[in-house]
């Protein structure tokens, strides 16, 4: 943080104060966890040995010299392709586990370091577990010559038959109905584990995932996530576990549904 620099100039405009929130609370921030520039403005970049992770904060088109409002974009990426597989907004994130968020603003005149304390409570609560969880062996590029312990046949491109349609409603309504019931009857939770482990739909099984991450900090849930975070062939699943532990590591997942 830079002493001194709280309250914008009087005369200067939100533009200034966002440009001041950006460079003087964000980036060092972000620094600190080694984040470097990104290659646009408003965009950090964090790098391992293979994979990459960007944040970029976006402002609104209807931003003007009195108001700007903005939000974080966030993915990961494979180094040498540059191709996207991990990719969410950090309102997105916070809301999905229980914060009233709206887009943040910075105005004229206004103190810029509330609303930075803000964004950086945020991104440390749920940005950068998020972050961490897709950079970890995130196993993309797919590798042909491995083979994942949770393997299921591939669901067939192009038009489905009238009969996988009615299968695939018929999932979709049964998961739905198992996570309404889940919370209090332990059939109906023992059967949305058997989904996130044995359903061939990824979708059916990212779900299920997302369910477990708001029961993540017990026990029954950590083993089928661990196993989820470990075995899953779908990228996306794997990182839903890997996710949920983190923040389950943190108590972020409990807090939210308390």
């Amino acid at each position: 943080m830079i002493r001194g620099e709280a309250w914008v100039n009087t005369g200067a405009t939100a533009q200034d104060a966002y440009r001041l929130l950006l460079r003087a609370y964000i980036a060092p921030a972000l620094r600190e966890l080694g984040f470097r520039r990104g290659p646009s403005p408003g965009a950090f970049r964090y790098e391992t040995v293979t994979h990459a992770a960007e944040v970029r904060f976006r402002k609104s088109r209807g931003s003007t010299r009195q108001d700007v409002s903005f939000w974080a974009d966030m993915h990961a990426s494979d180094i040498k392709t540059e191709w996207v597989y991990w990719q969410r907004t950090l309102h997105s994130l916070a809301t999905g586990l229980g914060e009233l968020l709206f887009l943040w603003e910075v105005r004229s005149g206004g103190p810029v370091e509330p609303v930075a304390s803000e964004v950086l409570r945020v991104f440390g609560s749920y940005g950068w577990p998020a972050i961490q969880a897709a950079l970890d062996n995130p196993g993309y590029p797919k590798d042909p010559t491995v083979r994942w312990p949770r393997t299921f046949p591939k669901i067939p491109r192009g038009p489905m038959f009238d009969d996988e349609i009615e299968a695939a409603e018929r999932s979709r309504a049964e998961l739905a109905d198992l996570m309404k019931r889940a919370g209090n009857d332990p059939h109906a939770f023992e059967a949305l584990l058997a989904q996130l482990e044995t359903d061939p739909h990824p979708g059916i099984r990212q779900r299920a995932a997302w369910w477990l991450l708001h029961r993540a900090s017990e026990e029954r849930s950590r083993q089928a996530l661990r196993a989820a975070a470990a075995d899953d062939e779908d990228v996306e699943v794997r990182w839903i576990a890997r996710y949920a532990l983190r923040l389950a590591d943190r108590g972020t997942a409990t807090r939210a549904t308390s």
